[in-house]
């Protein structure tokens, strides 16, 4: 499935606002998108800020995102880069880690100049 190419600067939240999702340092710097590293399976998501309510629900607030869709044709160093299939704002392709049930984090901005399979 074709999307566009998700990369360093995307403003992401996770399902719990004002819970802001980041890459702290991108895997790669070589291949740019927007004057923005591209996003590969190797990079780490990060919640900071979740608005769950941990203390009244008895569980924890979103911590980290796993992305579910990567790309089977455009490889960066050898690793799959990461697809966002809609444009946003939209819900992304990804689970967010901490609170049970997962919460699919949602994509506010992203470039849509470059597109992958």
């Amino acid at each position: 499935m074709p999307g566009l190419l998700l990369h360093f600067g995307a403003v992401m939240m996770c399902a719990h606002p004002p819970g802001q999702v980041m890459i702290p340092a991108p895997s790669q710097q070589r291949v740019l998108v927007g004057a923005q590293p591209v996003a590969t399976v190797a990079d780490t998501f990060l919640v900071a800020g979740c608005g769950f309510p941990a203390m009244s629900m008895g569980a924890p607030p979103c911590t980290s995102v796993t992305w579910l869709h990567t790309s089977s044709r455009v490889l960066v160093n050898g690793l799959p880069v990461l697809l966002q299939p809609t444009p946003p704002p939209g819900i992304a392709p990804a689970i967010g880690i901490g609170t049970p049930p997962p919460n699919p984090p949602m994509v506010y901005a992203v470039q849509f100049r470059v597109r992958g399979m």
